[in-house]
């Protein structure tokens, strides 16, 4: 179908607060709970098919690559392991020519028609590679490419802002490596128990951040939202959630807006900050705590606004601004997890602030309904 002979764009099934976006918000510790408890009796399988393959690669598109890239940061404890482990755009990957054989590769797709994510699956199985795909539905492409499927959450993202699908489509990765790590590599066995526990108290906990962070972020929307561009900071797992808060926010608000690992920030984007920008700095990864604490400050001094998010008992970073978030504390690598949740909640609340509809990326508007039958045609996403 050209672009000419699409269908007419969406109308809203909300018009005002409580949009469809919020309820996925709030649903995000349940989809969590699920994906833990459906994924488990599936992971020791696939556990088998990864161990002893030379490379192992995640991709996805959009919020699915953000989450394929957080649920792949737990793979950082292997560095001892012989297999290399690589996150990969969909597109790149699917037209690459070095990949390596015998591989496995993990692709993430909400709705599991995405072509690009797809193709990659396809392309890395053409070299005797091992696929798994990760999605929300049943009997989708995605399935009749991967040798194995792994249908999470708890139900599909209802808002074309896809929230709640981005912790539960890299829980899996998460749940394989800490899986891997229990067999034998370099990690204390006590952190690998502490991060057990921790994934099962994370509905808990979720709905704990929900609670306590709700009206914070939302008097935050509020205060700033005539801010000019809102930049996202982190590292380790929290480099995806920039990422992805950053598109929240274009997606949402169609304001300017970038998410960095801490140190790229540094490395020359600091310089497009000042008083009309703010800043959220994600400082829970403890061994690059410091670095974290240069960027609250130098954003500080250039005269933007900085919102750290710390753990519970932080008294450095936590001083150098007016607006905190905490955390409760957790291993640095499932605090990803919990971060994300208000990040989405400040997305919401501008949008709402702003007088958009969160729900549907622009498309209500027959322009860029237009533009996007021609990024995605029929079937392709």
């Amino acid at each position: 179908m050209s672009a000419t002979d699409a269908s007419a764009p969406p109308v809203a099934e909300r018009t005002g607060h409580p949009f469809l976006t919020y309820d996925m918000i709030r649903e995000i510790p349940d989809a969590i709970g699920k994906t833990i408890e459906n994924s488990a009796s599936r992971i020791s399988s696939i556990t088998d098919r990864v161990k002893g393959r030379p490379h192992c690669y995640f991709t996805g598109c959009g919020t699915a690559f953000f989450s394929a890239m957080l649920g792949s940061n737990m793979f950082s404890l292997m560095e001892d392991d012989a297999s290399k482990f690589e996150c990969a755009q969909a597109l790149e990957l699917g037209n690459s020519h070095y990949i390596v054989s015998n591989s496995v590769v993990f692709g993430v797709s909400h709705s599991g028609i995405t072509k690009t994510t797809v193709d990659a699956l396809r392309a890395v199985k053409s070299r005797s590679g091992y696929a798994v795909g990760i999605t929300h539905f049943k009997d989708r492409p995605i399935s009749e490419v991967a040798d194995e499927t792994l249908v999470v959450g708890n139900g599909p993202d209802k808002s074309r802002c896809h929230t709640k699908c981005y912790p539960a489509g890299a829980l899996p990765l998460t749940l394989l490596a800490l899986d891997l790590l229990e067999q034998g590599h370099s990690v204390e066995a006590n952190r690998l128990h502490t991060i057990r526990k921790e994934l099962e108290e994370m509905p808990r906990l979720a709905n704990s951040v929900l609670s306590s962070t709700e009206t914070t972020m939302k008097e935050l929307a509020e205060t700033y939202y005539d801010k000019r561009a809102v930049y996202f900071a982190g590292t380790g797992g929290s480099c995806a959630n920039a990422l992805e808060a950053a598109l929240k926010i274009m997606e949402t608000s169609y304001l300017p807006a970038q998410g960095f690992e801490t140190e790229q920030l540094l490395h020359g984007p600091w310089c497009s900050l000042d008083e009309r920008s703010i800043l959220f700095v994600m400082s829970t990864e403890r061994s690059m705590y410091e670095r974290n604490a240069d960027c609250v400050r130098a954003a500080s001094s250039l005269g933007a606004t900085v919102i750290p998010l710390v753990f519970e008992g932080d008294r450095d970073i936590a001083g150098m601004s007016r607006d905190v978030i905490t955390l409760p504390s957790v291993d640095e690598k499932l605090a990803p997890y919990l971060s994300i949740i208000p990040l989405y909640l400040f997305a919401y609340h501008l949008s709402v602030r702003l007088g958009n509809n969160p729900d549907y990326l622009r498309y209500l508007s027959p322009t860029y309904w237009n533009a996007r039958t021609i990024i995605f045609p029929p079937g392709t996403h």
